[in-house]
């Protein structure tokens, strides 16, 4: 048996995001996995991706863990700066975390590898007046290209927040404004029914399927992190060869993106018909989170997971 070597993590959790609350949660459940194992660990909240810039302690850290979900700690920002500080640091670098926080350029990428997605419209402000195109045209589009029901989210967003399905027109306007509070893009997708599915690539293994069964509606962000809420199914109940499908597709999505250490891949399921919604590059590490029980299900506890992804960070920044 190999001798335990620790390491120095520095765990950063918090954003400018509506996440962030999960993210605190996120990033306290990692820095106490960690520090359980014999790791030198010590979390620390950020307002904003250049808050970084003021420690000036980032080289004595082995790795950072990034535990951020959404906005500047998941789209890219973060991890550049990581990169220009030659700072070593866990998951998927600064590109890969850019693309797949687009949800629109995913689905181009997805689209261009033959992997199922829903038909989309990108809704974007102009960016001096912040004036968005006529809601009647806007409307007859999604009713020419859509169709009802019609989901309406941020195009830059995760844990489902700002998510609504629109059932008919009347119901457009309170969802659409707010998904583009602030001035966000505003991504419409062609709902489709059926079951959720998640798929997690861990260190380029695929881990099982999860199937998620909310108790009521759909998995927002309620069901997300509701204990309760929700049933969770792993290996989710879908026949071979669609089931190993599925599975393929998620790992090329992650390759497709460039994504590193770790990345979930959200599907739905209408019988034997998939599609593949988004990907996300930093998922949650609740105690409701996905991966967790995808990994556990294959003997790997979450301690041993978030080290992992650790001990991956550290390795990729030692051979820079």
């Amino acid at each position: 048996m190999s001798e335990f070597t620790s390491l120095k993590v520095l765990v950063l959790m918090g954003g400018d995001s509506r996440e962030r609350e999960i993210s605190l949660l996120s990033g306290a459940a990692v820095a106490r996995a960690l520090a359980g194992l014999g790791h030198v660990v010590e979390a620390r909240t950020l307002a904003r991706a250049a808050d970084v810039l003021a420690m000036g302690d980032l080289r004595d850290w082995d790795v950072v863990f990034p535990a951020l979900h959404g906005g500047m700690g998941e789209d890219g920002r973060l991890q550049a700066l990581l990169d220009v500080l030659d700072v070593p640091y866990a998951l998927s670098g600064h590109l890969a975390s850019a693309v797949a926080m687009d949800k629109a350029a995913t689905k181009r990428i997805l689209r261009s590898a033959d992997i199922p997605t829903p038909d989309w419209l990108l809704v974007t402000p102009d960016r001096e007046g912040v004036a968005w195109p006529d809601r009647d045209q806007l409307l007859k589009r999604v009713d020419a290209e859509l169709g009802w029901p019609v989901v309406v989210k941020p195009n830059a967003d995760g844990s489902s927040v700002g998510v609504r399905i629109v059932a008919q027109p009347s119901e457009f306007a309170v969802a659409f404004d707010e998904a583009a509070a602030g001035g966000r893009d505003v991504l419409l997708e062609s709902y489709v029914p059926g079951r959720e599915l998640t798929a997690a690539i861990l260190l380029g293994r695929r881990l099982p399927l999860v199937e998620i069964v909310p108790h009521d509606g759909f998995y927002d962000f309620g069901n997300k992190y509701t204990a309760g809420a929700s049933d969770y199914l792993c290996p989710a109940p879908v026949h071979s060869p669609l089931y190993e499908r599925i599975s393929g597709d998620a790992r090329r999505a992650y390759d497709l993106l460039g994504c590193r250490g770790l990345a979930r891949v959200d599907f739905r399921l209408d019988g034997s018909r998939y599609s593949c919604l988004e990907v996300n590059t930093i998922p949650g590490m609740t105690d409701t989170s996905l991966v967790p029980k995808a990994a556990a299900v294959v003997g790997i506890p979450f301690a041993a997971l978030v080290d992992d992804l650790c001990r991956d960070g550290a390795r990729r920044g030692a051979g820079r």
